[in-house]
């Protein structure tokens, strides 16, 4: 059983505005866009924020071995910016996917048990 076209439209489209959020925000470097994609991609937007911080450390750290992670103002270097900023929506988009998994999930249950 598939899901109506309606639906996966809208998936889509759910899941095209998390990205566009966390693109925002990444190019504003600003933090609203974040959090309004963080909210929209609960409950695995809390996962997200503990894949966002701790990846922002591990690119830190590991790239900080190889190239400085400042720049002269005391800012972030570029590659760090780009680079967490490229986690941040690969990790919003992901969640936004596994919300979508979790309702296909719950709605395929749903069925199953009134078919019962």
């Amino acid at each position: 059983m598939n899901a109506p076209r309606g639906l996966r439209a809208a998936e889509g489209l759910y899941v095209t505005a998390v990205g566009s959020l966390a693109v925002l925000g990444g190019v504003r470097g600003s933090a609203p866009p974040y959090l309004v994609a963080i909210a929209a991609t609960l409950p695995f937007g809390i996962a997200a924020i503990v894949l966002i911080y701790g990846g922002y450390a591990l690119l830190k750290g590991v790239g900080g071995l190889w190239a400085p992670t400042t720049r002269a103002g005391g800012d972030d270097a570029v590659w760090l910016s780009a680079g967490s900023a490229t986690l941040n929506v690969a990790v919003l988009v992901a969640a936004a996917l596994a919300n979508v998994v979790l309702l296909e999930v719950l709605r395929r249950r749903r069925r199953r048990a009134a078919a019962r």
